[in-house]
């Protein structure tokens, strides 16, 4: 039995155990950068003030069981609290678990922190945990993350403190997944059968407790006085303050009425270049793709070298110089952004990703389709980043023989038709990994999965997707995704013109704040407000 609190994750006292856990546990994204201004500690925090967020876009809801969008979670992440976490530095640490103990291949026990309160007053306790997993798991629920947890066998509450995990078979990605807080968030049962759901009230155990939440208006949180870490939070709130249009947030941010921006468009941040009091930071790494996927049940897409056809017909350099302004990378990272498991820089290695005309002519013709192909290609003008490179992809495509016509879909409806497979010809929007290349990869190209992209079925595809989630042994697991990165890349199931980066934007007076790499929202960072403090 490996305990936690004795053997740190990266312990050498057991190295068979030490690749199991370190499949979920260490920093797969690079690090992110310091905090401005250095360590909080250094800095003397200061407590008080409510930091501004401007937001692009209203929270369909504030259930982190429920709800995937980006908007949402963003807030949940500040009100909930997980099992486990990952630090500045990406390692896994204790959240609501003090420590945790793995008993065998399929047996996890985690001990929880003691002193820990809902924000309605009343303690935390293991039936929580057990409850919480057990609602993911339920078909009514209709959670995102459902498929997620289909792993679990079950989960045990011996007593109030103890949280024993047990699951089908060994699952690589488990305390990865543990420590991602959109995946299991801890909820309290009283207060969801009270409400129904935590769509519009919210109880948690994390640094801020909802205050009030006005659709398309505002989401205000206020601090939690009783959060167990002690001294924090620094800020007596954070205010999400809903703005659609990115002019009058620059705007807002200028004037100081708003403190922080999140993933501002590269053609756009150049506006803020030099503004008094504002300071622009790219977190590192490109972890957010434009991925285009194909209606594979019907013809011509059911053809991999039309497919390939459209990969090789797009000059993603081009596409990277003009509509990023260099701030992107070639890539078809399928897995997580970075080492060990995703391809870094230019992808030679990887077929059909150097632009080539005359071969995808060539392969238009060899599919039968010598005289060109006549297709559609859906996007959402919520991201202009998009459209621009849409409009550009269909010059270039053209040269091929490709003759695209754009759809400009509404976000929700793009969405959904991507997901579902429910346009004609091909559909584009930003995808993000997560740190663990398990997630999302194996919902959206397993066979077996309600939302595989392209509803493609490939036998080799749910092989690999298979092995690399029940492989504990790191270094065969990267092998094994660097095999799926170049089948994929071969049978061009799922393209990718560029990746990319995120400028956030942000007040000179907002301090000890650290974005966290491989996680929205941002799409290349997660912001999390909890040791940030106002200079005002």
């Amino acid at each position: 039995m490996t305990d936690r609190s004795e053997h740190p994750i990266d312990s050498p006292a057991h190295p068979t155990r030490r690749a199991s856990l370190e499949a979920g546990a260490l920093a797969l994204l690079g690090l992110p950068r310091p905090p401005l201004g250095g360590p909080a500690a250094a800095q003397n925090p200061k407590r008080g003030g409510t930091l501004v967020v401007a937001a692009d876009v209203s929270p369909p809801g504030l259930d982190p069981q429920k709800s995937a969008a980006a908007h949402s979670w963003m807030i949940a992440e500040h009100v909930y609290g997980n099992l486990l976490r990952r630090d500045a530095r990406m390692n896994i640490v204790g959240d609501l678990a003090e420590s945790w103990q793995v008993v065998n291949d399929t047996t996890y026990v985690f001990k929880l922190r003691k002193g820990v309160t809902w924000h309605h007053g009343r303690d935390l306790v293991a039936e929580d945990v057990k409850y919480s997993f057990e609602r993911m798991l339920d078909e009514k629920t209709a959670s995102p993350w459902r498929s997620n947890w289909q792993i679990i066998e079950r989960v045990e509450a011996p007593d109030r403190a103890t949280v024993r995990f047990v699951i089908k078979r060994p699952f690589a990605p488990l305390l990865s997944y543990l420590a991602t807080p959109h995946y299991s968030a801890i909820v309290p049962r009283d207060i969801v059968e009270k409400q129904g759901d935590l769509q519009k009230e919210a109880s948690g155990t994390g640094p801020f407790m909802l205050e009030r939440f006005v659709p398309d208006n505002t989401v205000v949180l206020k601090r939690n006085p009783k959060y167990f870490e002690a001294g924090l939070p620094y800020l007596d709130g954070l205010e999400y303050r809903i703005i659609p249009d990115e002019a009058a947030r620059l705007a807002a941010l200028r004037a100081g009425t708003v403190h922080y921006l999140w993933s501002v468009d590269p053609l756009i941040d150049r506006q803020l270049q030099g503004a008094a009091g504002v300071t622009l930071r790219e977190p590192d790494g490109y972890c957010a793709q434009h991925g285009m996927a194909f209606n594979q049940t019907r013809a011509p897409f059911t053809d991999a070298r039309v497919r390939r056809a459209v990969s090789v017909g797009i000059n993603r350099k081009e596409i990277i110089a003009s509509v990023l302004r260099g701030h992107g990378a070639i890539t078809t990272k399928i897995p997580p952004c970075d080492a060990p498991f995703g391809y870094n820089g230019d992808e030679k290695g990887l077929p059909y990703y150097v632009h080539d005309p005359a071969q995808a002519r060539r392969l238009l013709g060899e599919a039968g389709l010598g005289g060109g192909l006549d297709t559609t290609l859906e996007v959402s003008p919520r991201f202009p980043q998009t459209i621009r490179t849409a409009e550009v992809m269909k010059e270039q495509l053209a040269a091929s023989g490709i003759r695209v016509t754009l759809k400009q879909v509404e976000w929700g409806a793009a969405l959904k038709n991507f997901v579902r497979t429910e346009y004609d010809g091909m559909s584009m929007i930003p995808l993000v990994w997560q740190p663990d290349p398990d997630a999302h990869v194996y919902d959206i190209f397993h066979s077996g999965s309600h939302i595989n992209l392209g509803k493609f079925k490939d036998a080799r595809v749910d092989q690999l997707l298979e092995q690399g989630r029940t492989t504990l042994d790191r270094d065969k697991r990267v092998a094994i995704y660097r095999d799926l990165q170049r089948h994929m890349a071969e049978e061009a199931y799922l393209i990718f013109p560029y990746a990319s980066g995120a400028t956030e934007a942000l007040r000179d007076s907002v301090k000890g704040y650290i974005s966290l790499p491989g996680a929205q929202p941002g799409s290349r960072s997660r912001q999390f407000f909890k040791q940030t403090w106002l200079d005002r």
